[in-house]
């Protein structure tokens, strides 16, 4: 593969991942977690291809020897950005994972301190009495 054409596949494999990266930001933003998956498999493939890519030009540096100085600058520039946003991905899932573990803690927290028999039986709970009945009797003569 001509020099040229292994920085244009590792700069496009960039750009694609960035783009994932963003929407999957989109979907934590929008809280809708039932499509996290979905997006996360080709994040996998892409930073595996990526880093493929990458490894490979970083075992040959006459590649990077071997393009003009402009090729080379675009490329740290493009290089930049996408680590730019790997920082705020990353950023987003450990304030979602935080978030998450936040909320699974308050749901124990609620399911311990709840009374019991209001679990997972799906009947109202049945109420305890409040009051106490006393007897009483009423004269109508008078």
């Amino acid at each position: 593969m001509e020099p040229l054409e292994q920085v244009t596949v590792l700069m496009t494999l960039m750009k694609r991942l960035g783009q994932v990266m963003e929407h999957e930001r989109a979907i934590l933003r929008s809280l809708r977690l039932d499509v996290l998956a979905d997006i996360q498999g080709e994040k996998v493939a892409l930073a595996e291809a990526y880093e493929i890519e990458l490894s490979r030009l970083r075992c040959s540096p006459d590649v990077l020897a071997a393009l003009d100085q402009p090729v080379r600058s675009h490329l740290h520039e493009a290089m930049c950005a996408f680590q730019e946003c790997a920082a705020l991905n990353l950023g987003a899932l450990r304030t979602a994972k935080s978030s998450v573990e936040k909320v699974v803690e308050n749901v124990r927290d609620s399911l311990v301190q709840s009374p019991p028999g209001t679990g997972d039986d799906r009947r109202p709970p049945i109420a305890e009495p409040r009051g106490q009945v006393i007897s009483v009797a009423f004269d109508r003569k008078a």
